[in-house]
């Protein structure tokens, strides 16, 4: 099939317009010169919906891009049909009209993103999309992962006027052995609690506890070198399924070295362990 022009947008859900915060949870797609409309959204239980928004009931997110769905399969039907009613220039100049306008919508949820243009055979370009801008394909590594960790952090610290009491990025330890840790709190310079978070969802046991066995040595060293704050704080992003057994025992083993771990989803426990 020859490459055609593919009109596009992204689908976001961003359930707090305050903030102005959202996750790209979707393509919608037009190639006009054939009539062709297609979508692709996530799941209704998605990993990174929860990730960002760990304090919102999943059942939000579920119900939206569930009624969402719905609404893109009844357009794909008329989009479709488009190629049967009108012919050449007139069924482009339409089909493109009726996409514009539904890229309008602008509910509470969920909106589309300002609309892009790209060549290449529609399905494909689909896939493309989808894994660049919602899966990220670029970007599924434990670093990004917990960068995102770090960012919400970082904003509920200073929801719960507690940014001024952890600098950034400081290092803890001496000349030795040290770790740069995101958010670390000191009294007369000494480093009294740090916060670390450690992403655990992972799609295997293996893969869980090679990444929370570097940081359990790291810790085990910090400490026996006598210089792990006293409150040190790891919250967990959990796998789901066989994989947690394993997250569990890593979480166990980081208690036993006096580290406080805490679910990433209940940031109300994350709170309390920072406030001390």
């Amino acid at each position: 099939m020859k490459e055609l022009v593919c009109n596009y947008a992204l689908v976001r859900f961003l359930p707090y317009r305050e903030t102005g915060e959202f996750v790209n949870v979707g393509v919608v797609l037009y190639a006009p010169e054939v009539s062709q409309f297609d979508f692709r959204l996530t799941e209704k239980r998605n990993r990174r919906v929860r990730a960002f928004f760990p304090e919102m009931d999943p059942e939000i997110y579920a119900a939206a891009v569930d009624s969402l769905r719905r609404e893109l399969e009844r357009q794909r039907t008329q989009f479709n049909s488009l190629g049967g009613l009108f012919n050449g220039e007139r069924a482009v100049s339409e089909g493109l009209t009726a996409f514009r306008s539904m890229l309008r919508r602008r509910e509470s949820l969920i909106h589309f993103a300002e609309p892009g243009m790209r060549l290449g055979i529609p399905q494909e370009t689909l896939g493309d999309l989808f894994a660049d801008y919602v899966l990220r394909s670029f970007a599924q590594t434990a670093e990004y992962q917990e960068t995102i960790m770090r960012k919400r952090l970082r904003k509920c610290l200073n929801e719960w006027g507690l940014r001024n009491r952890y600098k950034s990025n400081k290092k803890v330890g001496d000349d030795q052995f040290h770790l740069t840790l995101p958010f670390v709190q000191f009294e007369n310079e000494k480093p009294i609690a740090a916060i670390k978070p450690l992403d655990l969802n992972r799609p295997d046991p293996t893969a869980v506890y090679e990444h929370g066995g570097q940081w359990i040595q790291r810790f085990s060293r910090l400490a026996r070198r006598g210089h792990l704050p006293p409150n040190t704080i790891v919250p967990l992003q959990f796998p789901p399924g066989a994989a947690r057994r394993a997250a569990d025992e890593v979480a166990a083993e980081l208690d036993a070295l006096g580290v406080r771990t805490a679910d990433f989803a209940d940031l109300g426990r994350v709170r309390e362990l920072a406030e001390v």
